[in-house]
């Protein structure tokens, strides 16, 4: 009988991918001369390329097409990317990656409705506080940009169904294939947005961050999915808490932005609300196995 800890496989990847999608973030907002679809448009593909290398790798592995549940994943995941790198360009790293510290809350909430994973007391306490916090950073959010704040809201909401539908997923189902679907789906709407000025033609360094961009996106993505299949979805939700801190980190460092008293207040809110659910969440006997 063993308890999950911060150091089993499924909890390490996470943490991987959760600073890689960081990271992909900040190399995608540093394209601020590049118009926002295109640059979406352009590290999709080049996301789509290495994806796409990696499945053609492993053509002789054992594994099944995505399927309807896969398909489904991938379509929620296209959506949860292109609202959340859209509202990249339109608020700040930190403010954003406070709006999806909630999706821990909801994906845990959702996992207990339809996957019957066990809630408590303290996962509803969690909500209450990520719910109070969000509030108080949509304030900042809405002077930077509505758009940016629906944006972002949409984008956790899409994650947090992705997660769920993630765990669904049957033990062979191809997760490759479903990234590149994903990113197919990504790429085609992103370079479809209508932006002034036409095509911009990238320079070297926006190549590199483009590169960045892609390879973060792609970390991230892999990642999360052997993540959720390797330990539960109860477990893997609130270490994107660490998302927030990191993205803070990013935003102090390379933009000078610092959130006013009532930003660090619901963003403190949202850390104690990660706290509450951790402290609340407890291995069923099939995970402690």
């Amino acid at each position: 009988m063993r308890r999950l800890s911060l150091f089993d496989s499924g909890a390490v990847l996470a943490l991987i991918a959760l600073f890689s999608g960081v990271a992909a973030g900040v190399a995608l907002k540093a394209l601020d001369q590049m118009p926002g679809g295109q640059a979406i448009a352009l590290r999709s593909a080049l996301a789509f390329a290495l994806i796409a290398a990696i499945t053609w790798v492993r053509r002789h592995g054992a594994s099944r097409l995505i399927g309807p549940r896969g398909l489904a994943r991938a379509g929620l995941d296209a959506l949860a990317a292109l609202t959340f790198s859209l509202a990249i360009f339109e608020i700040p790293l930190s403010l954003l990656a406070s709006i999806h510290a909630t999706l821990p809350v909801i994906a845990v909430i959702l996992s207990g409705l339809v996957l019957k994973e066990r809630l408590t007391a303290g996962n509803w306490l969690a909500l209450v506080l990520a719910c109070g916090g969000t509030l108080l950073i949509l304030q900042p959010g809405l002077e930077f940009s509505a758009l940016g704040v629906g944006l972002a809201l949409v984008s956790t909401l899409a994650y947090a169904l992705r997660d769920v539908t993630t765990r669904l997923l049957p033990p062979q189902t191809d997760t490759f294939r479903i990234a590149l679907v994903s990113l197919a789906l990504v790429g085609a709407i992103a370079a479809a947005l209508p932006s002034e000025g036409g095509w911009v033609w990238p320079t070297a360094p926006d190549l590199y961050l483009i590169a960045l961009a892609a390879l973060g996106f792609v970390g991230a993505n892999v990642l999360i999915i052997a993540a959720l299949r390797r330990a539960p979805l109860s477990r893997i939700s609130p270490l994107r808490y660490t998302s927030v801190l990191w993205s803070l980190a990013f935003d102090a460092a390379l933009w000078g932005y610092l959130p006013d008293r009532a930003g660090a207040a619901g963003i403190v809110l949202i850390l104690c609300a990660g706290i509450v659910q951790m402290r609340s969440t407890r291995p069923t006997p099939q995970e402690t196995r």
